[in-house]
Formats: C-alpha cells, structure tokens, sequence
C-alpha cells in the first residue's frame, strides 16, 4: 500500500467555530501530526471553492487520503466522497468528523476543553485514514423477472403492476383458481361492491379501462409478460439476490387449460361428491369442478382424493374436446428469478379449541367465511342466511366479536378487520331481510378507516343491537334448537341470555397454513404470531432482511383490501426498483474471513441478522466462514462475534479501531477524567448529533468513536480503552427492539455485561463501564449520561491497574 499523505481540511462555519475553538493552536497541532501532508482552512469544504481545493489536492496527488473536519458533516460526507471519486481518488479514501455538533456547541462553554477535544478528533481522524485502504464496487447481475407466490388480491396486483413494468412474471398459486380468500368474501367493506375485482392492465387496448375489473375479464391473464401458475407451490429455492433458482411443483390438473371448452358435460356425469371447500363444506361438489362464480382460469380440475380415476372415467368418456387425462403427474419446473413477493395471505382461525364456544359441536354455530359463503347468491343457500342444522332462515343473528383474538389463550393480537367484517355481514342481512334481529357483541368496535365510522353508524341506523361484552358461553337447547349466548352486558351491568337461530364467530385472522414453511424454504423470517416479518414495520413494510425477497398483502398480518393493495403496488415497486438496471451495483463495506484462522465454532453463521455468512469444508471435518458480499451488510455483529478474530469489516478494521481508541484518549486538556464512548452509526450518533445540535452542554472529556453498530464491540476494545487512559467507558447504541441490525445492540449488552464481569475480576469497579440505548431524539439523556458518567468516575477516583 502506497504511503499515506493525508490531507487535513479545517472548516469555521463562516468564522463561527473559531470563536469557541482555537484554530491557530488546532491548526498548528495537526500539522505536527506525521503523514499529514496538506493542511487548509476555509469556511466550508463541502461545496463550492473549498471542495475544489480538496479536489485540487487530489488531482494533483498531494494527498491520498482527505479529512474534512466540517460542520454539516452527514451532507458534506457524500458530497466530497463523490466529488474525490470524480477527482480519481477512492470513495472510501474519506474521513468526515463534526467539530461544530460533537465538539464547540455542546462545549461552548469550556473553548479550552473543547480545543483540546477538537485535537483529537481530527487525530483519531487522521489516524485511522493513514490506515483506511480502497473498497471497490462489485457488480452481482439480476434477472429481470419476478416470482410471486399467492394469486390473491395482493398476488395479482403485485404480478401485473411488474408486468406491466415489462418483467417477467410468475405468479405461482397452491389452489386450482385464483383469488384467496378475496374470491369467498361476496363484498368488501366500506364500499359494498364485488370482492373479487382488481385495477384493469393498462396495456390490453380491448380491456376498457375503469377503476376496476372482475378478475375474469380484467385481461390479467393475457398480459404477455405474465405466466400464471395455478396448482402449484415452491417447493425450493437456490441461489441469490437477482438471480433465485425456484422449483415450483405443480401438481396434475387432468384437464387440459388448452383443450377445455368448459361445457360442464364432466360434472354432469360425475357420481362422486365431496365437501366443497369453496363453500366452506356447506355443500357438495363433483370430484371434477369449477368454483362459481369464477375467477380464474376457465378450466375444471379434479380432486385426486375424491376421484375414482380409470375405475371410473365417465368424465373421460363425454368430454367433447379430449381436455382429461386421467394418467397426468405432478411435474416440477425450475424458474430462474431475479426478486420474489410473497403475497399468501392469512386464514381464519380454527375456534373448535375454543370449548365455551362450541363450534364443531353446535352445526349452528358458524364462522364469518361460512356467512360469507350463505350471503353469496352463488353460494350453498343462495344468499339466505339459514341454520345448518335445519336449513331454516335464520331470523336471529348472534355476533360474537374477537373469537380468539386479542386472547392470550389464543392469539394476543387484534385481526383488525374483523369488527368490519360483523358490520359487513350485519348490514347485508339488514339490506335483504330487514326483520332479521342481529345483535353484535363485542369488546369494543374498531372503525378506525376511512369512511368506517359511517359503516358503523349506518348498522346502528339499521336496527343492528351492540352489546358490550365477550360472551362467556354458547349453550344449545335441543327442545327448540335455540341457540342461547351467555353475556355480561359491561354497560347495563347484567347478565343477558340472546336467543339465536345463528351465532356467528368473527374469529381471529392467523397466518396461511403453508407460512412457516414457506419462510423456511426462502429463509426470511416470521414475527412473533406468525406472520412474515417486514425489514422495518415502519418504513420498509414490504421488504424483509433478506435482498430481493418482498411481502405484500395479508401474509404481513391482516388487512382490508384497500391496504392490500397498496401494500402490494409498494411491493411491486420495491421489486422494479431492485432488478430494473439488470445489475446489483454494491459497494463491498463487508466482512471478510481470514479462513487461516477461522476454527469451526460456526458462531458467526448463526449471529449474522441476514443470512450472509456459510461454512465451506475444507476437509478433514474442517469449516471456515464464508461471507456472502452480496447479502452481508456490513454491520460487523459476526467481527463482535468471532472468538479469534478471523472476521473483520473492510470499511473499519481492528488496526483501526485501536489507533482511534489511542487517539482518541492521547490529548487530554481537562482536569476531569477521559471517558470514551463507542457510539454506533445510527441511532447512538443520532442521539450524539442531536444533543450538539440543541447546544446541550456535557463534557468535553467524554470522547465518541462511532462504529457501525455496537455488535462490532468485543470486550477486548472495553479493556483496551481503559488501558488507553480511558477512567470511564460507555457503549451508546438503538434502542433493542429497534437495531437497525436487528441484534446488535442485544449483542453488544452482553459483552458489557461480560466485560463488567471480567473488571470485577481485575479489581476494577464494573461501574465504570455503561450500556445506553438511546435514539434521535434522545440528544438530551445522551447529554445526562455524559454528565452522569464523568460525575460516576470522578467519584470512583483514577482507576488504579494491578
């Protein structure tokens, strides 16, 4: 590596800093720093004349390594990184540090100190760029075409918006049609209209184009790009970000999509009846079916648990085109993808474990999917509600809200929709047989979207009866086949027995029943109650840990229609996003393994948040790391991990953690004891920068080394502080639930925890070593802690070594 000439770039903030900093003595002192180079002063450096002088420099060969200590450093950092890569020097050859928000406005009041301060942040700068070397970009190539798995709403929007896009599409759907649970729902909510419609393509010039369009004659299935794959499920999945190698299985149809003319002649010769899963097994279909009304595609499949194949084949015998084969098998394909959107939706909860309820035992006692099912005009009674277990209308309708949600015996968590879902259902029995009595009981009513409110107001208007309380138990009595619901009225303040002919659960919404596999097959993961879990719920809801992988929909957690389809445009567009230039273009800030010395402890594997790290043999029972470049993103949690070093991050290696941490403690200036404080990248500096930002006065002996995320630590950086000089210690990381490395600041508590433990040992108070988890707007206890800290270790006296 060639000799490092660093040049040292000083900003004033238009003559601002100086009046709290001495720059005559901080100039002076970084020109006796060695390896420096070129030293210049100016009002700014990111922009303008000053960006030219480091440009200059650079161009002129000068310098090789820039230090720019600025006063808006986070927009100044790219700007000169791009403008020295313009100027032919690398990217990463650059070091940024904040004497305004770090060091003379949170120390304004103490200019000596904060002088003193300002040394050696430029000189832990300065040293750790004499160490820094050049990070390349590396380019993975993506294929621009998508898998998405789950032909519901979600699915099927998802697939045509990308489409449209002009990438490939597979949209792969386990049932023999499309539409999920959307196709069974009859209506949506608020709106009333047809469950099963979606925007309308764009690019088919016969499709009129509308708000939206019955799935059927949307034109979805003649888009070009797109290839629709019903039947089937991904069975594996191989390779990477851009470049997914999928098997998909695809189990036999025996009815040829090309030859079937869909004459119904099959079915009327069939003489096997099965439950109809379509209608909730309210009635019986042939072993050889078509849902009604349909979705897609137009084409009879049979049930190979129901059908009597060539001991039968009568169906084999009438069909006029020769569409069934009887002798078909299941066949595999391998698509090979560049990105893939989970979109598989959610289900209703089983309530047969729930006994006070008694559905499975009761026939009367039925879900809302079943109602849904005797609301369509399509449907088992003809859009009657009746009860099941006579066939008689049903003139008494008993709700019963949150059946088996937000129930730690069950599911802790609320549906969210269903409370909709009762004032849909309520309302439609209003609307067709307004002398129905409907009472609705429940915990409370949650009409929180648009237009909801209105829904609710309008049940209230027409005649529906709320009751607050969870009933206690459904009893039947067989003398009237009376339904009665025990309930403690929490308004009224008594116990009411409701009479009904129906009482209809809303149960909890949980997760596709094939979720946690699939989530294996992929390797992303699921949150607590199942359902796939976002990268961040906040701002990337339809993205996961791992690239190129995407949610959308209700296989999230549940959603109405109207989220659902934004959730899945977002998911569209994240895919586009990703794969639309044919490439990954990445810089490689990752870790790299010295395998010489990685020892087959397999710790980093399973530390590492995204997947990045696998082990290689190298024989003789042997493994060695190996980090995915373009899966590892370079937080260090696997360097923080390894046990003997062999991992460590190109962007920030171990040779320049130490020179900082000697830097950092080197110029000392203040009669209070030097603390160092490890800060990680984001919300630990955030914390950092704000409190300098709000002029939050602390001392100007604690000193900040920021890191990418506080993983990174071992506890031998810990004791190397405090052999440094360091009197005090603290580690200032996100909040544990909200890491932007998901576990890094779990990590790095535990080597606090573990390095207290090892002070102890030595002799050493365990109370100069402090863990903080703060965020953005935290700037102030970031402050108290500072103050807290000094006075903590001022107290505790100069740390005496063995």
């Amino acid at each position: 590596m060639e000799e490092a000439k660093v040049g040292v770039f000083l900003s004033d903030c238009g003559g601002q800093i100086p009046k709290i900093l001495d720059f005559e003595a901080l100039t002076n002192f970084v020109k006796s720093v060695p390896g420096v180079a070129l030293v210049a002063r100016g009002s700014e450096f990111w922009r303008g004349q000053g960006l030219q002088t480091i440009v200059d420099a650079v161009k002129t060969k000068k310098i090789n390594r820039v230090v720019v200590a600025e006063t808006v450093p986070k927009i100044s950092e790219v700007a000169i990184s791009k403008a020295v890569e313009r100027a032919g020097l690398n990217s990463h050859l650059v070091e940024v540090v904040d004497i305004k928000d770090h060091c003379a406005w949170p120390h304004r009041d103490m200019p000596k100190e904060a002088t003193e301060k300002a040394k050696a942040m430029i000189l832990a700068a300065i040293e750790k760029a004499k160490l820094m070397e050049p990070i390349d970009k590396a380019e993975f190539p993506s294929v621009k075409s998508v898998l998405v798995i789950g032909g519901g709403v979600a699915g099927m929007q998802a697939a045509e918006d990308l489409a449209e896009m002009g990438f490939q599409v597979y949209l792969v759907e386990k049932e023999p049609f499309l539409g999920g649970l959307a196709a069974k729902a009859v209506r949506f909510f608020p709106t009333d209209d047809c469950a099963i419609c979606i925007q309308s393509p764009a690019s088919l010039t016969a499709v009129t184009q509308t708000s939206r369009k019955c799935v059927y004659r949307s034109g979805l299935s003649e888009i070009p790009n797109l290839n629709i794959l019903t039947n089937a499920k991904v069975v594996k999945v191989e390779g990477g970000p851009g470049n997914f190698k999928v098997t998909v299985e695809r189990r036999p149809r025996y009815v040829d999509e090309k030859k079937c003319v869909a004459c119904d002649l099959c079915t009327s010769v069939c003489p096997v009846e099965s439950p109809d899963e379509y209608n909730a097994r309210l009635s019986k279909r042939k072993a050889i079916y078509i849902n009604k009304p349909l979705v897609y595609p137009p084409v009879y499949v049979i049930d190979a648990k129901a059908c009597k194949f060539h001991a039968c084949a009568k169906c084999v015998e009438v069909c006029p085109t020769k569409a069934i084969n009887l002798d078909k098998k299941p066949e595999h394909l391998t698509l090979n993808v560049g990105s893939i959107i989970v979109a598989t939706g959610f289900r209703e909860y089983d309530p047969s474990v729930i006994k006070e309820y008694h559905y499975g035992e009761y026939p009367d006692v039925v879900t809302h999917l079943e109602l849904a099912r005797m609301l369509d005009a399509f449907g088992p009674t003809g859009g009657v509600p009746v009860r099941p277990s006579d066939g008689k209308p049903a003139k008494r309708v008993v709700f019963v809200q949150c059946v088996g949600s937000r129930d730690r015996r069950w599911n802790p968590y609320c549906s969210s929709i269903c409370c909709m879902i009762s004032l849909k259902h309520a309302t439609m029995i209003k609307e067709a047989f307004p002398d129905t009595d409907l009472t609705i009981c429940y915990i409370d009513i949650r009409a929180t979207g648009r237009e909801h409110e209105y829904y609710y107001e309008k049940a209230r208007e027409m005649g529906v009866k709320f009751v607050k309380g969870r009933p206690s138990e459904i009893i039947h009595d067989p003398a009237t086949n009376t339904l009665i619901v025990e309930v403690e009225d929490e308004l009224l303040r008594r116990l009411l027995e409701l009479e009904a002919d129906l009482v209809v659960l809303a149960t909890a919404m949980v997760p596709s029943e094939d979720a946690k596999e699939l989530a294996q097959i992929l390797g992303i993961e699921l949150d607590q109650d199942g359902f796939f879990k976002e990268y961040n719920a906040k701002l990337r809801p339809t993205e996961t840990k791992r690239r190129g992988i995407f949610i959308c929909g209700g296989s999230v957690f549940p959603k109405d229609v109207p989220t659902a389809s934004l959730h899945a445009h977002s998911a569209a567009v994240k895919a586009a996003k990703f794969l639309m230039n044919g490439k990954i273009v990445k810089d490689l800030r990752v870790a790299v393994v010295n395998q010489d010395y990685c020892g087959n402890c397999q710790f980093c594997p399973v530390t590492c948040p995204y997947g990045a790290i696998t082990l290689e043999p190298k024989g003789e029972g042997h493994f060695a790391a190996k980090v995915s470049e373009l899966l590892c993103e370079g937080c260090g949690v696997c360097v923080g991990t390894c046990p003997v070093g062999a991992i460590e991050l190109r962007h920030l290696k171990p040779s320049q953690i130490s020179a900082q941490i000697r830097a950092l403690l080197a110029v000392n200036g203040t009669s209070k004891p030097l603390v160092l404080a490890f800060s990680c990248s984001e919300c630990g500096h955030a914390a950092v920068d704000s409190s300098g930002m709000a002029m939050m006065s602390y001392p100007a002996n604690v000193r900040v080394l920021r890191v990418p995320c506080t993983g990174i630590i071992q506890v031998h950086h810990i004791l190397e502080a405090f052999k440094a000089g360091a009197q005090g210690v603290m580690v200032v990381g996100c909040k544990p639930d909200g890491c932007h490395y998901e576990v890094g600041s779990q990590k790095a508590k535990q080597k606090v925890e573990m390095a207290k433990m090892l002070l102890q040992a030595y002799g050493i108070e365990p109370e100069r070593l402090e863990m903080f988890n703060l965020v953005f707007v935290e700037g102030d206890k970031f402050a108290e802690a500072a103050k807290a800290m000094t006075e903590r270790v001022e107290k505790l006296g100069p740390l005496q070594f063995a």
